[in-house]
């Protein structure tokens, strides 16, 4: 046995100095001071100093995870990982999930549906990339289609919607389907479904301009008449309707525009 005799305070608030018959044996938190009644006179076994420094490097983890978790929600996987990189033996990790999943500081679906529900509206992305990020993040796939439930097939129409207009603007100049296949694409990489994108879309299609489409390819046709004004009048309408083609643009607008061109270049 060991007694206790003396007990000072360290320069971190919080931490005390424990002394064993007048040597330093340890340090301790107020809470595991505490929680021992840890005093002067008292005597210690070294199965209880033992467990007194075990206590210790919990309420010292517990510490380090309740930092982490105020910043944000976090997931089990993540303040493992926090812990881990602290080199907190994983005996102690252990200890200390246990402590903040009965404490409800710890709860991956609860994670998982305010993850879900600001994916919907701040940095908008659908079900696929979501899913991903969260499988990263460590929740079960229970957890995350639980979550995945509260993002209603009209919810995600909305936001697919909202976001196919903001491409629209980007890709206003291209035609109107080379326009909706970048449009699909940007939803995919979105992590919207290909049905889900492709109605999305189909929102828009009420919205096409033909002015704008005819103002589009009258556009490229000149770029493209210009470019091969070398070639022969064959060539050069050849050339000139493959690279409209391409562009994504009707054959009945493409030979609508080339008569034109064609009509200017006789004058």
């Amino acid at each position: 046995m060991k007694i206790i005799t003396k007990i000072s305070v360290q320069k971190q608030a919080g931490r005390y100095n424990i002394d064993l018959d007048n040597q330093f044996a340890f340090g301790v938190s107020e809470s595991v001071l505490i929680k021992y009644g840890l005093a002067k006179g008292r005597e210690l076994d070294d199965d209880l100093i033992a467990d007194i420094k075990l206590s210790d490097e919990v309420a010292k983890a517990m510490r380090v995870a309740l930092n982490y978790l105020g910043h944000s929600l976090r997931t089990i996987k993540q303040v493992q990982q926090k812990m881990h990189d602290k080199e907190i033996p994983e005996q102690v990790q252990l200890q200390v999930i246990t402590q903040l999943e009965a404490q409800h500081y710890l709860d991956d679906l609860n994670y998982a549906i305010h993850y879900v529900a600001t994916k919907k509206t701040i940095s908008p992305k659908g079900p696929i990339v979501i899913k991903m990020a969260l499988k990263q993040a460590g929740v079960s796939d229970i957890n995350i289609e639980e979550a995945l439930a509260t993002y209603t097939d009209e919810e995600q129409i909305i936001v697919a919607t909202q976001l196919a207009k903001k491409a629209a603007v980007t890709y206003k100049r291209e035609s109107t389907r080379s326009k909706q296949q970048k449009i699909i694409a940007a939803l995919a990489k979105k992590g919207f479904s290909f049905d889900m994108a492709q109605n999305a879309v189909s929102h828009l299609a009420a919205e096409h301009d033909d002015q704008s489409e005819l103002e589009n390819i009258q556009r490229e046709a000149d770029k493209l008449w210009r470019r091969y004004h070398r070639d022969d009048n064959s060539k050069r309408q050849f050339k000139t309707k493959k690279g409209l083609y391409t562009k994504g643009y009707t054959s009945d607008l493409i030979d609508s525009v080339l008569a034109n061109l064609m009509l200017e270049d006789d004058k």
